[in-house]
């Protein structure tokens, strides 16, 4: 069964929260997904939708916009096949980024992977 994509369960599934964060920037985090999706959402570019998150810490922010951006990539690159320069150029982000990012995922994916199996054969 293909779950609907504008379905608020199906966004869910792709955020990226990590297990060590505090209540408060749990909060913060799912917050600022959900705003940064509408924002695009409702056609804005990647800064001014950025310009609406308020977080004091500027390197939880970061953490944030990053985690959001590879939400995306996973959504339209990987899963619906689109090119990251036509990402880039619907955001208004530079190719640069967008590599970095989609370069992290998959080291990320992989020390998973590697991680798994360790467990597994334990």
């Amino acid at each position: 069964m293909i779950q609907n994509p504008a379905s608020d369960d199906y966004h869910l599934r792709f955020q990226v929260v990590s297990p060590e964060f505090t209540e408060e920037q749990d909060r913060q985090h799912t917050e600022a997904m959900t705003r940064l999706r509408a924002e695009l959402a409702e056609g804005r570019s990647w800064e001014e939708a950025i310009r609406g998150v308020k977080i004091a810490d500027a390197g939880f922010k970061e953490l944030i916009l990053n985690d959001f951006l590879k939400v995306l990539l996973a959504e339209r690159h990987f899963q619906a096949g689109e090119r990251l320069k036509a990402i880039a150029k619907d955001l208004g982000v530079s190719m640069d980024l967008l590599v970095s990012l989609k370069e992290s995922m998959i080291r990320e994916v992989s020390a998973s992977a590697q991680q798994a199996y360790r467990l597994s054969q334990s």
